[in-house]
């Protein structure tokens, strides 16, 4: 039994199946974005994510799987990114306690996604512009 001759395939056949293999590759390996949601000053924004194949398969148990990235908007940030959690049943509440006067500096999606030490959506130096003064009368 002869094996074929690979010498005789041309560089473009090869260059094709390369392609296909990485873009396959990526496709298993990235998250796909779902939906976001902005603060109430429109200073953060959390991104919803459902996970890729391969993390799907790893968290087989959960219903609704999905992951959550936290973005500063000005200037743009990640400040964080959650793990693989499921958001059956209603999980996907948003809390922000980043305003005075529940100023915990705590962005928390349901039970199981919590971003601390998340900076003040107004701080001191930032009550000049005007969503600030609007919301809080100085």
């Amino acid at each position: 039994m002869k094996l074929p001759d690979f010498k005789k395939v041309p560089c473009i056949v090869w260059c094709v199946a390369l392609d296909l293999l990485l873009l396959s590759g990526w496709y298993v390996s990235a998250p796909t974005f779902r939906s976001s949601y902005n603060s109430p000053r429109m200073a953060y924004r959390l991104e919803f994510y459902d996970p890729s194949i391969l993390q799907r398969i790893v968290h087989y148990d959960f219903r609704m799987p999905a992951m959550v990235r936290l973005y500063q908007v000005d200037p743009r940030a990640l400040l964080g990114e959650s793990e693989v959690v499921d958001m059956n049943g209603g999980n996907s509440q948003i809390m922000w306690f980043v305003d005075p006067p529940k100023d915990l500096q705590i962005v928390s999606v349901g039970m199981d996604v919590e971003f601390k030490n998340v900076p003040l959506e107004c701080a001191e130096q930032d009550l000049h512009l005007p969503e600030c003064q609007k919301n809080f009368g100085k």
